[in-house]
């Protein structure tokens, strides 16, 4: 049991780092088109490349760095479907898409990682803990004279 909660508590240490690293982005905008990209500490992605594509085109539509905020603006000249890619020199990065309605409105955008995953992995991690509590209980009522 004791082997159990030390895999337990190591499994859980060692993926906090990486958590550090998580890029998330949050889209606004009427006529311009802002996606601000942060880490999960806030801290903001900042002068890192981009490219915008249109839907089908093989060519950007624009390309640039991100501002000091983590921000991109973009001003699209028609409805449709964006895919937005950003990346870093060491590996970290988006792939994602915006849709914008005929007056260049955003009308959709993709859901970041967390949040289309998020409610799993609280999930599993209750049902594991939930489990983990009721082995060690049921061991430490054997141990009992």
């Amino acid at each position: 049991m004791t082997l159990f909660l030390r895999l337990l508590a190591t499994l859980l240490f060692t993926t906090l780092p990486a958590a550090a690293h998580d890029l998330h982005f949050t889209v606004s905008g009427n006529q311009a088109v802002v996606v601000r990209l942060h880490y999960v500490n806030n801290a903001p992605f900042n002068f890192e490349r981009y490219e915008v594509y249109c839907q089908d085109e093989e060519h950007p539509y624009q390309t640039g760095r991100t501002d000091r905020q983590g921000r991109i603006a973009f001003l699209p000249d028609r409805a449709g479907v964006w895919r937005i890619k950003v990346f870093s020199e060491d590996g970290h990065g988006l792939d994602f898409n915006v849709t914008t309605d005929a007056a260049a409105r955003v009308a959709a955008s993709d859901q970041p990682a967390y949040e289309r995953y998020g409610r799993i992995v609280v999930g599993v991690a209750l049902i594991l803990g939930l489990f983990g509590i009721l082995a060690f209980a049921l061991s430490a009522r054997r141990r009992r004279p």
